[in-house]
């Protein structure tokens, strides 16, 4: 039986609602978190609760499952294919997770910042927010315990971009912010106001961290229940949805793997009305605080998310396949170094859209870097396509030449 949600019933059955309400709260299998809510321009305040439902549990197993499937497909990618796989997909995430707050960013800023990473670099774009992600990719860890865990993170992630845009938005309290702040619709009509003041903002981050760490809690419930709480205190002026984003990658890196964790913004840009319209709908007063929706509707993003990423994967895998036997055909006389050459070359054709540069392949192959120009250097025009846009110069095979 589908879990209808009760701002739902209220208008399909309102002399049902309340007692609905109370039924699932009460209920033995019920979660309550320490933590209540109010609608905007609202009074009543109503404690945070979710219901273990059957479908919830359905849900998680058809994670693990799918999981998994994705797990055996990856033990068939070819290693660089899946390091040019990642760099796209963290490419495409950034842009995506910029554009659902409306802030434009290019592709070529992102690429630009991904080549400045090393030393700290204020005067580069999107230089922090490049450099969190690559955190992903590269399986470290980043310490978020505690409320100067989240500020820390915020300072290192997007300050510099909130400092380009607005000063205003700097944070000004001794954690968070210090003033209120109003989320606005379109219209320009107050949807939510954040947590207020700045004292309570702590008290809430902490309650929600302390959540997010539960490990009597299944780990992908605390991943929903965190996002929509980051989003409700709203602890900074600008960044958060950039931040919960962050935050939800991260741990669905640290718990899936990266290549999930890195379409998480992609695939929400699709589905942006519903986001918001979820958050919305789980503030409303008539939904008495019951995160079971949100819940049940994050688990199946993830969900959708694996799904999406395997078949993404399987098509590029069959695609490399399929080439790569043409490509030792063609390369069948040539000598073992050549032959690697062109194999990074292919994998950076089918699995990225930016190519791989000399020194990727150096690092790749352990070959040294004269060499790898050299082999370079030898590829005809009509078979190699190179990106000399900007440094360093980007490479790999024309995929269009093995349709002739």
């Amino acid at each position: 039986m589908a879990y209808i949600p009760l701002y739902e019933i209220y208008y399909k059955q309102n002399n049902e609602w309340f007692q609905e309400y109370q039924k699932r709260f009460n209920n033995l299998f019920t979660k309550h978190l320490d933590i209540t809510i109010k609608e905007f321009n609202r009074e009543k305040e109503f404690q945070l609760f979710y219901c273990h439902t059957e479908y919830i549990v359905t849900l998680q197993n058809k994670i693990m499952f799918d999981f998994l499937r994705l797990q055996k497909l990856f033990n068939l990618l070819p290693g660089a294919g899946i390091d040019q796989f990642l760099k796209s997909c963290m490419i495409e995430e950034i842009q995506s997770t910029n554009e659902i707050e409306g802030v434009r960013s290019t592709r070529q800023e992102i690429r630009e910042a991904i080549f400045a990473q090393g030393k700290y670099n204020p005067d580069v774009r999107l230089w922090g927010i490049v450099n969190k992600y690559n955190k992903i990719i590269n399986a470290e860890n980043i310490k978020l315990k505690t409320c100067a865990d989240i500020r820390n993170l915020y300072d290192d992630f997007i300050l510099d971009e909130i400092k380009r845009n607005n000063t205003s938005d700097i944070p000004d309290g001794n954690i968070f912010r210090k003033n209120s702040v109003d989320i606005v619709s379109g219209t320009q009509k107050t949807i939510h106001r954040g947590v207020y003041p700045e004292s309570k903002i702590i008290e809430y981050m902490t309650k929600a961290l302390q959540f997010l760490h539960d490990d009597s809690v299944s780990i992908f419930i605390r991943i929903a229940v965190f996002h929509y709480l980051f989003g409700y205190i709203h602890p900074f002026y600008d960044g958060n949805g950039r931040m919960s984003r962050f935050i939800t990658s991260y741990f669905l890196s640290k718990n899936l793997h990266p290549t999930i964790a890195l379409r998480l913004s992609v695939l929400i840009k699709q589905h942006k009305n519903d986001y918001y319209k979820l958050f919305e709908n789980t503030n409303a007063q008539i939904n008495c605080g019951d995160l079971t929706p949100f819940i049940i509707w994050s688990l199946e993003f993830i969900a959708s998310a694996i799904t999406s990423t395997y078949k993404l994967l399987f098509e590029k895998y069959e695609l490399f396949s399929s080439l790569n036997q043409k490509l030792d055909e063609m390369l069948k006389n040539e000598d073992k170094t050549t032959k690697r050459v062109y194999n990074i070359l292919l994998q950076a054709a089918v699995f990225s859209d930016m190519g791989a540069t000399s020194q990727e392949i150096v690092q790749t192959l352990k070959l040294s870097k004269r060499t790898i120009d050299a082999r370079i250097k030898e590829i005809p025009n009509e078979i190699l396509l190179a990106d000399k846009t900007s440094r360093p110069y980007h490479y790999k095979l024309r995929l269009s030449f093995f349709e002739q």
